[in-house]
């Protein structure tokens, strides 16, 4: 830690320049960024944290906020460009800007923590040994703040670009089982700020910054060797996925009826192949949106889907927009079967805010009325259960549904397995974002809440990146990105909660108010050091 201060009186603590910290800043996001799919660096996840902990690391609150905000832009500003593929850079800019903010929100907390701790503990000898540990846990703590906040406002908040998520494709993974996101999250935290904290300290020596490095990557090997949590397996379930390739984005050009049409194509030649083989499935799942408008109100395609039901011997999951009274609309999974009915039906939980619905439209429309224009129709969030019932010939099954950004959302995992879920079919449509790393990042995601929840997980997109997923995060079967295709798996189905489920909220829960009571009492460490300063002590 560098040196611009002395560390032998109350009033100085140790922290880098300022001019070091930024830089520290700017290379911690962009390497918490390679950390993240596509390139999916998983360890850059951690020298990317340390960096962005270094540079707000006892610095005064001002340094700290402008820190906190270099960090945020340097991570969101490449993490997040897929958005300006069709839309521009207005909406990546301003998402990017929010993020930015908790970042930097972020940032000053951090800086005025360990600050504030720094001085109380200069001014009370015996604490001294405890202060590293104590400034570690609660930068750790702020950070589980940080992405519990994002994840929850504006707008329902947005939990993408958390620091579990650079670990999707790591040695790390399993331990989300037991952990769940945020206490994962809080762990790496952890394990990043101890060596800052011991470096940073009134009196480090190196022999103790070597053990807090030793201690650090004790704890990293520690998460390696942690293995999924034990659950209950309950047979398994012969399903086909169907990536149809289709021309389902915003601005795509094309006719109605040809997604359901690409979908039926690549249904058929899947049946034309098992027939020719013998063999059969149990479920076929389609994405988001690939039966189109109003499945139930269109005799046509609903006769079509039920004529593939009927000639695979399995219901077929679809996606499909369905009106409402009042002139809203639902994003729907269905169930269809070979009768034509529809047995089961979930509806989107977590629409899309200025994709999905327009909030506060006549504001937003003064400032950019082109894109709010864009924005035609008005979904409403889903009420019904997480979870449906799905009759196979492989006996009943009971389905956790996601569709599309709901797969996101701590919330929506414990929705799913308190309705009974024994496995995940994850439907989405990706092909707003074209070849980027948005539907990398997103698979990313869904591979770890297959991990969190001891489910398999059936991620099937429009236009990839799909795949089927195991409970231990291992690819059952995967596709080709905008190839059309199939997949076909013997899925796992799972009974049980596992520990991240049942304590994981409690964990997340425990690492904010760690953040919370050490904010609070550097807070008070640091009125103290301002009040002795006025005095001349």
């Amino acid at each position: 830690m560098g040196s611009d201060v002395a560390a032998a009186r109350p009033g100085t603590v140790a922290r880098l320049p300022w001019w070091a910290a930024l830089a520290c800043a700017a290379a911690g996001g962009l390497l918490l960024d390679t950390a993240s799919p596509v390139l999916a660096w998983w360890w850059a996840a951690l020298p990317g944290a340390a960096l962005i902990i270094a540079g707000v690391w006892q610095q005064r609150w001002r340094t700290g906020l402008a820190v906190g905000a270099v960090a945020g832009a340097a991570f969101w500003g490449p993490h997040i460009s897929w958005l300006t593929l069709y839309l521009g850079p207005i909406p990546w800019l301003a998402l990017c800007a929010v993020m930015t903010l908790w970042f930097a929100l972020f940032g000053l907390a951090a800086a005025v923590t360990t600050r504030g701790l720094a001085h109380l503990a200069a001014e009370a000898p015996r604490a001294r040994r405890a202060l590293p540990f104590v400034q570690a846990l609660a930068v750790a703590g702020l950070w589980a703040v940080r992405e519990g906040v994002q994840g929850a406002w504006p707008y329902g908040g947005f939990p993408w670009g958390r620091l579990v998520h650079t670990q999707s494709d790591g040695p790390l993974q399993e331990a989300v089982s037991w952990l769940g996101f945020s206490g994962f999250s809080g762990l790496l935290a952890l394990a990043c700020a101890l060596p800052i904290a011991v470096a940073g300290a009134l009196r480090p020596r190196r022999r103790l910054i070597v053990g807090a490095v030793a201690s650090s990557a004790a704890l990293v090997l520690l998460l390696a060797l942690i293995p999924p949590a034990p659950l209950e397996r309950a047979g398994t379930l012969r399903i086909a996925a169907i990536q149809g390739n289709s021309k389902s984005g915003i601005f795509d050009d094309r006719e109605s009826g040809s997604v359901i049409d690409d979908h039926i194509a690549a249904t058929s030649q899947l049946l034309d192949r098992l027939e020719a083989e013998g063999e059969a499935v149990d479920l076929i799942v389609w994405p988001e949106n690939s039966a189109e408008f109003d499945l139930p109100g269109s005799p046509l395609n609903g006769y079509r889907v039920a004529r593939l039901a009927e000639r695979a011997g399995a219901p077929v999951v679809v996606g499909s927009v369905l009106p409402n009274d009042d002139g809203s609309y639902t994003n729907s999974s269905l169930v269809w079967g070979e009768a034509g009915e529809m047995p089961g039906r979930y509806d989107k939980r977590y629409p899309v805010p200025f994709a999905e619905y327009m909030p506060n439209r006549d504001f937003f429309h003064a400032l950019v009325p082109d894109l709010v224009d864009l924005v035609q129709l008005e979904y409403t969030a889903g009420t019904r259960p997480a979870a449906y019932d799905i009759d196979t010939t492989g006996g009943a099954v009971r389905a956790g549904i996601a569709i599309c950004f709901d797969i996101i959302f701590d919330s929506q995992a414990v929705a799913m397995m308190g309705d009974g879920a024994e496995l995940i079919l994850a439907q989405t449509n990706n092909a707003d974002f074209g070849r980027t790393d948005e539907s990398a990042q997103q698979l990313a995601i869904a591979r770890l809440r297959a991990i969190e929840t001891g489910r398999s997980l059936v991620n099937i997109s429009t236009v990839g990146t799909s795949a089927v997923v195991a409970p231990d995060g291992s690819d059952l079967d995967r596709l080709v990105p905008h190839t059309a295709g199939a997949m076909v798996a013997e899925v796992p189905r799972t009974l049980g909660e596992t520990p991240a489920l049942r304590f994981g909220a409690t964990i997340a829960a425990g690492w904010m108010v760690i953040g919370g009571l050490g904010l609070a009492l550097g807070a008070v460490g640091a009125l103290r050091a301002r009040r002795a300063a006025r005095n001349g002590d």
